[in-house]
């Protein structure tokens, strides 16, 4: 069962641990359960051949025990009351008995597991918590991590291994995020390939390095001095700073052993794999700065918020200018983030902290997708997916540039960057439902109103967003619960075929009749009315007035979404898109992933302080990213751990 226990525990200090204390079974839980789950689950009714009439506050007996956890997660992932009941718990209610059971359940020893900084599961938090102003007065509670590089961030480290095996580019990363707590392990074959491909990168450093130690050799330095300046050489372009004296003389003993038995220049490239091999090479460090017994928080050092920030906005090591920024001690480190931040967000000459950001739309909407869905070629129409990538991406940067209202405006722009060439070979303007003879222009085109609108129409999302064969409805749905409801699907069971059934002589509408039944629409009822309205779009992202000779159905109902300005009525994909684009709810949950992806965990109810603040920014800007990004990246959350247990100042 997946009870998240950390949040669960952390909800209880809000809603009153000594008022649930003292609030018996019979006083506050079995009201609940008479008034929201009995209709279903009681004497005369029990869907699903479940029954909660008879549950007592008993936890020790196995069966009803594991009833209850089966009701916490059903209440955790919105599952019950089904969209079908007459009433729903509010959120506090729902809290209140969810923190019960999961107490109830540790209490009793029943086995729980704790997901609650996994990916994909962020928005188990409460959302109401993270932006209550009452929460803004907890501390970090984040503990430091020790992260392993990204593979592409190991190539930029290590000079050249783009040119040998990098043993990192084999993940296969999953979830949306590239670089995220818990996404890259390191084993012991691993260990063996950076071995290997430290030893090929030296030798060729090394051999290189011989040239520049005989020049100074001529000029009259003597070979120590000589292969001091190549080791001092290598771990700056390495490690980013000097050896110490300590690490000086280890190194040099390395080398001098190695030649002696094996000749020059193998003690060199022994000395350089060496460096390659030290874990701060391929791990970032957190936790040594100055700790704070009174908040019980730990500071970053300079040098690992240096890093953290390089690594947050490239995937490059901290360069000369960033670091001697943090060793100007006049300034406080909060000083030096904005000040850096700004320096290499509009940095226009090396703009790859523009493009990280351009990744985080990319991995967001996650519409590189298109490129891995194979779409069979039809008459009148080539598809060719890394085309309409390439007019999203063009998209996505138009607006970063402008920088106004970037959300809303990607979610409700009905301008399109379209380069043609980039389709004459290997697409076709019909994807936008253009005629073949359309004039391409360097400007954005403006589309109907009731044709395009934003990124969810547009045909690069609506293909990653699809099958091979036909539209994915609910697979859309399910991205606009997770990524702008901020809710959450519990996952497929095993045992579930979760397949349509193949009929040519009916919609897809009809054909996903069999999700409504009982068992399935508990979960389906979270996804589909939010996808089936860009049923407008065909598979390849063409606007259509027909399927199967009939009217395209774009209709839909959304209930209990959790944000009442979505409910209601949908007649358009257009219609929701305004709805979802003018919600402060769903602007609040982009936050919580902006937060996500640049701080590469999930957050807790002690990042409530950084997260409102971080809105408040976007809000007070116009919506600008830029400043959203700057808010976060001078954040506690960012510069602040929490000490771990072990650390912590213990108190008699």
């Amino acid at each position: 069962m997946m009870i998240l226990r950390n949040c669960l525990l952390l909800i209880a200090f809000v809603t009153g641990a000594e008022a649930l204390a003292d609030d018996s079974f019979e006083k506050r839980i079995r009201p609940f359960l008479e008034t929201y789950c009995f209709s279903c689950h009681g004497e005369k009714t029990q869907k699903g051949k479940i029954r909660l009439d008879h549950l007592s506050a008993n936890m020790e007996e196995r069966k009803e025990a594991e009833l209850w956890a089966r009701s916490l997660e059903a209440i955790e992932f919105g599952e019950m009351p089904s969209d079908k009941a007459d009433k729903f718990p509010t959120k506090a209610e729902a809290r209140l008995v969810q923190k019960w059971i999961a107490q109830s359940l540790a209490r009793a020893g029943r086995k729980v597991e704790d997901k609650a900084d996994k990916e994909g599961y962020g928005n188990l938090i409460p959302h109401d918590l993270l932006f209550s102003p009452v929460e803004s007065k907890r501390v970090v509670d984040a503990a430091a991590r020790l992260w392993r590089i990204s593979p592409k961030a190991l190539a930029n480290t290590v000079r050249g291994a783009r040119m040998v095996s990098n043993p990192f580019a084999l993940d296969k990363p999953h979830g949306n995020f590239r670089d995220f707590k818990g996404k890259y392990a390191f084993n012991s074959l691993m260990a063996e390939q950076v071995t290997e491909l430290a030893l090929a990168h030296s030798e060729k450093e090394a051999k290189n390095a011989r040239k520049a130690i005989v020049m100074m050799k001529e000029k009259g330095s003597t070979i120590d001095e000589a292969n001091r300046e190549a080791i001092k050489r290598h771990c700056h372009n390495v490690l980013r700073r000097t050896p110490t004296e300590e690490e000086m003389e280890v190194m040099l003993g390395l080398l001098k052993k190695v030649d002696s038995e094996l000749g020059v220049p193998f003690g060199l490239q022994a000395v350089y794999a060496s460096i390659i091999l030290r874990p701060e090479t391929l791990f970032r460090f957190e936790g040594t700065g100055a700790s704070d017994d009174d908040t019980g928080l730990i500071a970053l050092s300079r040098r690992e918020l240096a890093t953290s920030l390089a690594f947050a906005l490239t995937d490059l090591p901290p360069d000369g200018n960033l670091l001697r920024a943090f060793e100007n001690n006049e300034s406080s480190p909060r000083e030096i983030l904005m000040a850096e931040t700004r320096r290499l967000l509009d940095d226009e000459k090396r703009p790859t902290a523009r493009n990280r950001l351009l990744q985080f739309f990319q991995e967001y909407f996650d519409y590189l997708k298109a490129e891995d869905v194979f779409k069979d070629q039809i008459k009148g129409h080539k598809h060719w997916a890394p085309a309409l990538v390439y007019d999203l991406n063009a998209l996505v940067m138009h607006v970063l540039k402008k920088d106004e209202q970037v959300l809303k405006t990607l979610l409700t722009t009905p301008e399109y960057l379209i380069y043609v060439n980039s389709h004459r070979d290997h697409g076709n303007p019909l994807a936008y439902n253009l005629p073949p003879d359309w004039k391409p222009t360097p400007k954005p085109f403006k589309f109907p109103e009731d044709q395009r609108m934003g990124i969810l129409t547009h045909p690069a999302w609506l293909v990653a967003h699809s099958g091979n064969f036909d539209n994915d409805p609910i697979l859309r749905g399910h991205w606009i619960r997770y990524k702008l409801l901020g809710g959450s699907v519990p996952d497929i069971p095993i045992t579930v075929d979760a397949k349509l059934p193949e009929d040519e002589n009916m919609t897809l509408r009809e054909r996903m009749h069999v999700t409504r039944a009982e068992e399935c629409y508990k979960c389906h009822s979270k996804m589909n009315p939010l996808g089936l309205p860009f049923e407008q779009y065909d598979h390849f992202g063409r606007f259509r007035f027909l399927e199967l000779d009939r009217p395209v159905d774009a209709t839909s109902k959304i209930v209990n979404s959790g944000v009442p300005e979505i409910d209601g009525e949908v007649r358009t994909p257009f219609e929701l898109i305004e709805r979802l684009a003018n919600s402060t709810h769903c602007e609040q949950v982009f936050v919580r992933y902006v937060f996500r992806f640049f701080m590469g965990r999930n957050e807790t109810l002690g990042d409530a302080k950084t997260l409102q603040e971080a809105h408040k920014a976007y809000v007070d800007n116009d919506g600008s990213m830029e400043s959203l990004v700057l808010s976060l990246l001078s954040s506690d959350s960012f510069i602040y751990r929490a000490k771990s247990v072990s650390l912590a100042k213990v108190v008699p």
